[in-house]
């Protein structure tokens, strides 16, 4: 899942819990009355419930093995270019998607240190991630009729992103055949 690579900034995490814990106190309904070990259970609940809002809400569940790696993100100079399809091209199902990047490097690898000039190219259509590709070119066949949008992103070779995230898009059509 991409959303499992998000890490909140501390006024985001205090937001987040904030927003969790008054839903988890919705929830426990503290003002009922009950016994004592019936409250402390109510609270004990809604502290959960706030802390496991927060972890998932800011990526505290994620199991990649990269997300947990000490360190910063690189920035990169890199730029990327899509240079076919063009802007408002209309194309066949089968869309071949090339891009030019300026300043980094195309790479297999997938582990290893981060360089700010080395990683591959992510594309996504019309919002959903098509193709984690190796090269400067990339097929996508059977797109339906119809308009749409390409985006490339040039991330590092670990799949996640650079903090400055060097993007392109290109809306471009599907001629029924």
């Amino acid at each position: 899942m991409i959303l499992a690579h998000i890490r909140c900034t501390p006024p985001e995490t205090v937001t987040t819990f904030g927003l969790g814990a008054a839903v988890a106190v919705l929830i426990a309904r503290p003002w009922r009355k009950a016994t004592a070990v019936r409250v402390r259970q109510r609270w004990l609940l809604a502290g959960v419930l706030a802390v496991a809002v927060t972890a998932a809400g800011c990526g505290g569940g994620s199991s990649s093995p990269s997300s947990s790696s000490a360190g910063k993100r690189p920035t990169t100079s890199a730029r990327i270019q899509i240079t076919s399809p063009t802007p408002n091209e209309v194309t066949g199902p089968d869309v071949t998607v090339k891009v030019n990047l300026i300043g980094g490097t195309v790479v297999q690898r997938t582990t290893g240190k981060l360089t700010p000039t080395e990683g591959h190219v992510h594309l996504v259509l019309d919002g959903k991630l098509v193709s984690m590709a190796y090269t400067t070119e990339q097929q996508i066949h059977g797109v339906a009729p119809g308009p749409h949008s390409i985006e490339a992103e040039f991330v590092a070779v670990d799949h996640q992103p650079f903090v400055n995230r060097p993007k392109a898009a290109v809306l471009f059509e599907v001629k029924a055949p």
